[in-house]
């Protein structure tokens, strides 16, 4: 096995130690992840020397899963239809882990916090979510004029992911189901609009 492939392994081992210790709702330290992992401690603080650190490396595995394209192109060309298999698939997957997501907006939020707040040079969320929906959106272009491209974009990026999640259980009292059902009702609203103009 060449040394690349064993660095990637125990960074692997280390980051599937964190998720449980997440899930579980244990907390997570450099130290608690390497005894789960079996990892020494030192060669722990090689791949993450702080818990931020692995933080971050959750929240970039995360986005790194989530790969829809070939589930967006097999739901045709229509946006509508498009968006449609985006959240279901997103809330199926958000809603049977729900304390990982939580946990990965509270690692966000406390790296906010960290990096000074309001500075634009705090960088937070990863890409994903964008990337998604500028994707299914994308028979659209050309079809809007480009700032209500735009706007429908950022419209839709409200409307699913962990923080509608959050909206619909914790101020809505939303279970999973209903929440699933606001969250393509409201997406199929924006676009609809959008088309009207």
């Amino acid at each position: 096995m060449s040394r690349d492939n064993q660095k990637e392994r125990t960074r692997t081992a280390l980051l599937d130690a964190a998720a449980k210790l997440v899930r579980e709702g244990r907390p997570m330290t450099v130290a608690s992840v390497a005894d789960a992992a079996m990892v020494s401690t030192a060669t722990a603080y090689r791949y993450f020397p702080n818990p931020q650190s692995l933080w971050t490396g959750l929240a970039t595995r995360s986005a790194d899963d989530v790969h829809l394209d070939e589930l967006i192109d097999g739901a045709g060309a229509d946006p509508a239809e498009r968006i449609d298999a985006v959240i279901r698939y997103v809330t199926e997957m958000q809603f049977g882990d729900e304390a990982y997501w939580r946990a990965l907006v509270r690692a966000n939020l406390d790296r906010w916090f960290a990096q000074g707040g309001t500075s634009p040079d705090a960088p937070v969320r990863g890409e994903s979510r964008i990337r998604m929906t500028r994707h299914v959106l994308e028979p659209l272009e050309g079809k809007l004029p480009p700032e209500a491209h735009r706007r429908l974009t950022m419209a839709l990026m409200l409307v699913y992911g962990v923080e509608a999640l959050i909206v619909t259980r914790d101020a809505c009292h939303l279970e999973p189901g209903e929440a699933t059902d606001v969250m393509r009702w409201a997406a199929q609203a924006l676009i609809k609009a959008a088309a009207e103009g």
